[in-house]
């Protein structure tokens, strides 16, 4: 249940990206006159205005209502436009849910194994670590690498990390557009940072200096535990964390992790290095002192709820709960956002987890239809004209966030150069494996790496092979 919950929370930032047309219904030619300054893109092959001949495209992901309405001006403007590049080009692309979180890698794998140029209806389908290697290896992706149509390696229209995520030596299999998605980052309560004496911009006047590290988490943490009505009792913890998030952001910072790939792309456990055992002990400690206690019967989200109520003053989790109408909306207390602190042996940038959701092309499509899905759908992408300015990709961050410090400075410094996360992408490692025990106190960093080495070294072999 947990990692069900937050993986279908995961991805809610990215909709504003990808609000698609409801239906392949008949559509009404609009905007015509709103954008006839914008210059209409010519295949080099016949010289004329790109015509897909009302090619049907399902961009297939497991969240999307492609009946929602808009709940912004940009997402308006994006929309119409779409529909203009929908009529331009005579083409149909709607994204929908194709399947639940659940479900999604099997109904990938059964689409794109009964798949063909026949169907009238073409599919990209988003993927995640559950399917993306597991694909590949079974050849059930398009070897993006062999698209002429389009320039998947151009930064200003892809994302570069994740076309190298996917990696295999010339060969890559999966895409996304723009700038990478910031993931797990710090909350913080301005009113308890307040009433414990310290200013409330305090953490985001640290980051600013480069002094928002580990030692002045802690500092901080230390302050804001207390027993408030001195019966030797702590009734008041600084904070109340998801621990699969802070042990990602922790590992993270103190430039280690769980799983880390070699140079020639071959996949090595990482989690008994120096840096990751470092990180360990410091996560049980901080989780053994500072984190507020999950009480007997209390729900598995617990810690969000303590935080949201305003108990605690830190929380360590990913970016989309500030999204408009997200969990932290209707917090009562103000509230701001950085990113997780340096830790002693990281390499001193703040950054954030790669995370960001991978578009894949079925393998089962010829190389004429393959490239025709890739132009259109690039085509489909364009920057919405009015929002095309280097840091337009920041306005659909402001609108959940309290201060724009949040998007100017931490949000910027996350999606800038974002570390890849590798363990997601080996099947059978869990986000829970040792990070579970270790922050509960079950077992010392040491005693859970040594359960999990031998099913670990397994799997990687069989990755690697």
């Amino acid at each position: 249940m947990i990692k069900n919950s937050c993986k279908k929370a995961l991805l809610v930032g990215f909709v504003a990206m990808l609000v698609l047309t409801p239906s392949f219904a008949a559509k009404k030619k609009k905007g015509a006159d709103t954008y006839k300054s914008v210059e209409k893109v010519k295949d080099p092959a016949t010289k004329k205005v790109y015509d897909f001949k009302e090619m049907q495209i399902v961009l297939g992901d497991w969240w999307s209502d492609p009946n929602q309405a808009p709940s912004s001006k940009q997402q308006e403007d994006q929309k119409s436009f779409r529909q203009w590049i929908q009529d331009t080009y005579n083409v149909n692309i709607v994204q929908k849910a194709f399947a639940s979180w659940a479900t999604q890698p099997q109904a990938v794998v059964n689409a794109c194994m009964t798949g063909s140029d026949s169907d009238a209806e073409k599919y990209v389908f988003c993927i995640d670590g559950r399917s993306a290697n597991v694909g590949i290896k079974a050849g059930l992706f398009y070897d993006l690498s062999k698209v002429t149509s389009v320039d998947y390696h151009n930064a200003d229209i892809y994302d570069q990390s994740v076309v190298k995520l996917l990696e295999k030596g010339k060969s890559f299999y999966a895409f996304n557009f723009g700038v990478p998605e910031p993931r797990e980052g710090m909350f913080f309560n301005k009113k308890l940072l307040a009433e414990a004496g310290y200013d409330p911009d305090y953490p985001y006047d640290l980051q600013k200096e480069g002094k928002w590290t580990w030692a002045a988490f802690e500092e901080m943490c230390k302050t804001l535990t207390r027993d408030t009505d001195n019966d030797g009792v702590i009734d008041q913890y600084a904070m109340s964390n998801f621990y699969t998030c802070f042990t990602a952001a922790a590992l993270d910072s103190n430039g280690a992790s769980k799983i880390g790939r070699d140079a020639n792309g071959k996949f090595f456990n990482n989690a008994g290095s120096d840096k990751a055992m470092e990180a360990f002990n410091w996560i049980q400690y901080m989780f053994q002192t500072y984190q507020l206690p999950q009480e007997e019967g209390a729900a598995w989200d617990y810690f969000f709820q303590a935080f949201v109520n305003g108990e605690t003053a830190f929380m360590c989790h990913q970016e989309y709960n500030a999204q408009p109408g997200g969990s932290l909306s209707g917090m009562a207390d103000d509230w701001g956002f950085v990113c997780f602190p340096l830790g002693p042996s990281g390499d001193g940038v703040y950054r954030t987890i790669h995370d960001t959701p991978m578009w894949v092309i079925p393998s089962c499509y010829s190389d004429e239809t393959v490239n025709k899905i890739a132009k259109a759908v690039e085509l489909y992408n364009q920057k919405v004209p009015g929002y095309d300015g280097p840091d337009a990709w920041k306005e659909s961050y402001y609108a959940g966030f309290r201060d724009s410090r949040a998007v100017d400075e931490t949000i910027t410094l996350m999606s800038k150069n974002p570390n890849p996360r590798f363990d997601k992408l080996v099947s059978g490692i869990s986000e829970e494996d040792m990070c579970n025990s270790i922050c509960w106190g079950w077992q010392t960093p040491a005693e859970a790496y040594e359960s999990c080495k031998n099913v670990w070294d397994g799997l990687l072999a069989d990755m690697n092979r």
